[in-house]
């Protein structure tokens, strides 16, 4: 193994390192029983390869053993990440979940694509008597952690290490261009949920982003890619190296699609337009349009130089120029760039109506909301708690 790097897990993880009071070696759900220690060590023996990095372009990826994962798992992409949290939660009204979860005793939390861990941090201290486990193909969450915490190195598309029936909750964000078959992804998401369980997951409109005129009114985009700006050209090129992937980068406007389709009831989908870069006059609404211009930019040769190269056969020379000119684009304020987040969440048949009801005909609800001062100033306790996280964190190496 190659830990040249060191283990990542290493890293102090600020307030979040003190003991909360959880019997995580041991968990039951109904008949089944999770020995934590047990699994860990199955997990550890199958991940040999964990840290095998793979090295391109000065940038740190996770091993291709694990999956099929396309942006880097260095340093500055966990301080980006831990970032985009902090913008992601701001534009949903400072909110960590949108499902109607209760704070009971036991209740068993999932995080698939966990990335830093971040969101586990927070939410096992908002339910410190729940069970939270984040998943991830890269072993870079914190070793110091609370009690309720625990990190399983696994790649999503396989078979997870879970009895079924197993969790109240599932959460994913932002895994778009990381999985081939969402059918299937579904399908094992349900199988894993308890009966009355929610899935909730969240992903931007990442590749048809558009613009408004003066009056916020969203602008017609051409369909011929040499007629639009670069930043919309480059939105264009990451969804053909997606497709031809087999990954698909373009999710937020089908989540509500798949989870009806994998039977879930109770279908709800909020979309929330974020105005980004600096063009908003909002004061509020331009500082975090400007934090996400800012997050953007800084991931933006993560996000493209693998897909550019590996996949459209760009070389290296021409993905950098083009990338000064997208980020050229990304500061130009009168382009008035916009992105929509789609949060949708369902709930798994198990209330004793449930058997009456199809998912077809199940209700559902879906809003669209803007994001002003009002709803920023909500989100003040979820900002301090993440900017803390990203302060105290040291870096890795």
């Amino acid at each position: 193994m190659n830990r040249a790097d060191g283990d990542p897990r290493q890293a102090p993880a600020g307030r979040y390192m003190h003991n909360m009071p959880c019997d995580a070696e041991h968990l039951h759900t109904g008949s089944n029983l999770i020995d934590i220690e047990k699994l860990r060590r199955d997990l550890d023996s199958q991940n040999e390869n964990a840290y095998d990095w793979t090295y391109e372009n000065g940038r740190r990826y996770a091993s291709t053993e694990l999956g099929h994962y396309y942006m880097p798992n260095d340093e500055p992409e966990i301080q980006r990440l831990n970032e985009q949290h902090w913008i992601l939660t701001q534009v949903k009204g400072g909110k960590l979940h949108h499902a109607p979860l209760t704070k009971r005793d036991g209740l068993k939390i999932l995080d698939v694509g966990c990335g830093s861990g971040i969101w586990c941090l927070q939410i096992a201290e908002d339910f410190p008597k729940a069970m939270v486990f984040g998943m991830d193909v890269s072993p870079v969450q914190p070793q110091k952690k609370p009690a309720n915490v625990e990190w399983f190195t696994k790649d999503m598309e396989k078979e997870w290490p879970f009895p079924d029936e197993y969790f109240d909750f599932i959460h994913l964000s932002l895994v778009h261009g990381c999985v081939g078959n969402w059918d299937e992804m579904l399908a094992k998401m349900v199988r894993h949920l308890a009966p009355g369980g929610f899935l909730e997951h969240q992903e931007f409109s990442l590749c048809r982003q558009y613009l408004m005129d003066e009056d916020h009114n969203p602008l017609p985009m051409s369909e011929d890619i040499n007629e639009l700006p670069p930043f919309f050209q480059w939105n264009r090129y990451m969804d053909q190296a997606a497709q031809k992937r087999g990954r698909p980068l373009q999710l937020g406007p089908h989540l509500h699609t798949f989870q009806k389709h994998a039977g879930l009831l109770d279908v709800h989908e909020t979309v929330f337009p974020h105005k980004w870069g600096t063009w908003p006059t909002d004061p509020t609404e331009r500082a975090l349009g400007a934090r996400t211009m800012l997050s953007a930019m800084s991931g933006m040769e993560g996000f493209t130089t693998i897909l550019f190269t590996k996949v459209l056969g760009w070389s290296l020379e021409d993905t950098q120029a083009f990338i000064v000119k997208v980020k050229r684009d990304m500061r130009d304020d009168s382009l008035r760039k916009v992105m929509d987040l789609h949060v949708v969440y369902g709930r798994k048949a198990g209330y004793p109506n449930d058997a009456s009801r199809n998912s077809s005909h199940s209700t559902g609800s879906s809003q669209h909301v803007q994001v002003g001062l009002g709803i920023l100033l909500g989100a003040a306790i979820a900002s301090v708690a993440s900017l803390w996280f990203m302060r105290r964190r040291k870096p890795l190496f």
